[in-house]
């Protein structure tokens, strides 16, 4: 692969997008060439950039009682008027269609977010700052992260190797998050909390940029949950934290 086809397949790189084949291919490529690895981390700070900074999108809370109500309407004028029953299933597309479209805007913006966490994933290694406060106590540091933030983050063990190494603070859209670190030998898991304040995630897992990531709403907080691990090992140490957190 050289650097012109290299550079064309950046952006779907960074969103998780690529096959195996070429996503094995591209790294391959970056490994030996500065140029395209420089092209990269600006991408990827351009992207953070524009996720922390960019407008955000929701449908507003009263868009769903209009909508019924006009269908309501349809109903009562079709009950009376049989030729005007094409009303009443143009409403019902109409209602299908807004709710597709916040479902569009939902996982895009949950996207997003993962996004964004593997960004400080990466960042936070490649800085070798994981933590603000170190130490394996989880009492230690779920203290510290409480008098830091406006919320006190359930820190708890996973188990299957992995000791805690620490907390930090980090920002996740716009919004200042606990950091919870592990680790068991290479295998580096960062856990970030918020409170879901009404937006909660749904549970999915995805891979991004080479690394796997979980998210979930539990207790009312929001869990994004990012490792370097390989294979599926993400989901059963999901499992144990959520478990350990009831």
């Amino acid at each position: 692969m050289n650097c012109e086809q290299a550079k064309a397949l950046l952006d779907t790189y960074i969103d998780g997008e690529l096959g195996p084949d070429e996503r094995a291919q591209l790294e391959q490529h970056l490994e030996t060439c500065a140029e395209c690895r420089a092209t990269l981390a600006r991408l990827r700070r351009f992207r953070d950039f524009f996720i922390a900074n960019g407008p955000r999108y929701s449908p507003p809370p009263e868009l769903k009682t209009k909508v019924l109500s006009r269908l309501e309407i349809a109903k009562r004028r079709e009950a009376t008027a049989w030729l005007r029953k094409p009303w009443l299933y143009a409403g019902i597309l109409l209602l299908g269609g807004l709710l597709l479209s916040w479902w569009r805007i939902s996982a895009d913006s949950e996207k997003a977010i993962a996004q964004q966490a593997v960004s400080n994933f990466v960042r936070a290694a490649a800085l070798e700052h994981l933590c603000d406060v170190v130490s394996p106590d989880p009492g230690v540091v779920g203290s510290w992260l409480t008098s830091k933030l406006d919320f006190s983050p359930p820190v708890v063990l996973p188990g299957l190797g992995f000791q805690m190494r620490g907390g930090r603070l980090d920002v996740v859209q716009n919004r200042k998050v606990a950091g919870l670190v592990y680790k068991r030998n290479k295998d580096l898991l960062t856990v970030f909390v918020w409170p879901a304040g009404g937006q909660p995630l749904r549970p999915n897992s995805r891979f991004l940029d080479g690394k796997q990531v979980s998210a979930w709403t539990q207790a009312d907080l929001n869990f994004v949950a990012v490792s370097n691990m390989s294979g599926q090992g993400l989901d059963e140490v999901v499992d144990r934290l959520k478990n350990a957190i009831k």
